[in-house]
């Protein structure tokens, strides 16, 4: 079940705000490949990576490693450009997560805590692992999948009818 990320208390679980990890917080915006992926192999030991994927993704963090998950996944789960704009892609989000196929993500309207601008959000659910994330342009990529794959369906049936 959903719970908007608005609570940044899973910060002082992670692996990387520990002492001796602090040598590796460079690494989380490093152009060098070696120590990206060594940022990101420490989040894959994280306890909170979950909770820090989450909140990257609500807040659109686009820039830097995230709960294991560089720029360009985090771009990629976000359906959102280089500037954060929303941007049709010729691929659907995977669940960032657990990265499932698209088939097994969901869309729902959810209602958000009072006190805010808005009172819902569009939240995509993987049905495989359970990771949901508030994204109004992830849910809209993942709508358009799936009526484009239920009209290619409906389309190969009327094939096979004489």
């Amino acid at each position: 079940m959903w719970k908007p990320a608005i609570s940044l208390n899973w910060q002082r679980d992670a692996l990387c705000a520990k002492p001796e990890n602090k040598k590796y917080m460079q690494w989380f915006h490093s152009k060098d490949s070696v120590e990206r992926n060594e940022a990101k192999n420490l989040c894959f030991s994280c306890p909170v990576r979950k909770d820090c994927l989450q909140w990257a993704l609500e807040h659109r963090e686009i820039w830097g490693i995230w709960g294991g998950k560089d720029e360009i996944e985090l771009r990629r789960a976000l359906s959102v450009a280089y500037n954060g704009e929303e941007r049709k892609r010729n691929r659907p989000p995977n669940c960032p997560y657990c990265t499932a196929r698209p088939s097994k993500l969901s869309t729902s309207i959810e209602k958000l805590p009072p006190g805010g601008r808005w009172t819902r959000a569009k939240v995509v659910t993987c049905t495989e692992c359970g990771f949901a994330w508030r994204g109004r342009s992830s849910a809209n990529a993942v709508e358009a999948y799936q009526a484009d794959r239920e009209n290619k369906k409906k389309e190969r049936a009327s094939r096979k009818k004489p």
